[in-house]
């Protein structure tokens, strides 16, 4: 979650036996401030078992390969392409070039690569980006996603590349979703709004009450084009922010986690199952029970 995947949380998580994740946005770009919090949570866990997300035009390649390296991390995620970023600079050729390249030393380090996508690639893109699995997003998930469900594009991702590992983001907060999609072959199953709203969440008191009062039906989802691709947005917004921001509302989304009015948050479907502020421990535990 851009700005709520803190060290707080990534702790908390691994505390509860879950599979903690950081990603670079959360940083604004700050390559030094993301090693402190990956150095602390080594230090403080003594295990490099994390999930690191990389926007591929945030970093250099050099920089990504140093973290990638130092951290020794199991798995990454990638977001890239026209149709996947609001942030494309370059042509698909040179992106591809720049993705190659950035992509091979991590393959042979042995580290997975997961590609975040909105609808289902094929296995020939699969094979050319050196990608290992994908992280499925849509139309239950928080932030930008689309409006197919998350289980529709996760069958059809499962069919056109059998061997892939699927991880699936958007609006799971029961045993039994995590047991029905374990059940159909996913790697992980993804949990952020409902974690995002869990006791240790660095997430205002004031912002986690006003989603546990809340449902989907009171989500707003505003639309854009990016690279001739509609994307909606998923989220929960207390009045209506006029500051300067940019496309990515993020002003405004530090606004809301910190509790203030004029903002918003990117929560998910996921908000319909958040009925109190409870603790990592307490979560995970209840949504791996039927595992």
């Amino acid at each position: 979650m851009n700005k709520g995947s803190t060290l707080e949380l990534a702790l908390a998580v691994h505390r509860a036996g879950g599979y903690p994740s950081l990603c670079s946005w959360t940083y604004n770009q700050n390559a030094d401030l993301f090693r402190r919090d990956l150095d602390r949570f080594t230090e403080q866990t003594n295990s490099n078992n994390i999930h690191v997300s990389f926007e591929l035009n945030e970093y250099d390649n050099a920089v990504v390969h140093d973290i990638v390296r130092q951290y020794q991390l199991p798995t990454i995620e990638i977001i890239y392409g026209k149709t996947n970023t609001f942030r494309p600079t370059k042509s698909e050729s040179e992106l591809e070039t720049d993705l190659l390249s950035l992509l091979e030393p991590i393959k042979a380090r042995g580290t997975k690569i997961f590609k975040r996508i909105y609808e289902p690639n094929d296995q020939a893109t699969m094979d050319r980006h050196l990608i290992d699995g994908f992280c499925i997003k849509g139309a239950e998930s928080a932030g930008f996603s689309s409006a197919t469900p998350v289980m529709e594009t996760f069958l059809q991702q499962r069919k056109l590349t059998p061997q892939a590992r699927l991880i699936p983001y958007g609006g799971i907060g029961t045993a039994q979703q995590v047991r029905d999609y374990m059940d159909l072959g996913a790697e992980m199953v993804a949990v952020g709004t409902v974690l995002a709203v869990s006791a240790e969440s660095s997430m205002s008191n004031e912002t986690k009450q006003a989603a546990v009062n809340s449902t989907s039906e009171d989500l707003v989802h505003p639309t854009y084009s990016f690279g001739g691709v509609e994307r909606k947005q998923s989220t929960l917004k207390f009045g209506n922010y006029q500051g300067a921001d940019d496309l990515n509302g993020t002003m405004a989304l530090i606004r809301g986690l910190r509790g203030k009015t004029n903002s918003h948050v990117y929560f998910g479907q996921g908000i319909d199952h958040v009925n109190e502020i409870r603790s990592c421990q307490a979560i995970i535990q209840d949504l791996t029970s039927l595992l």
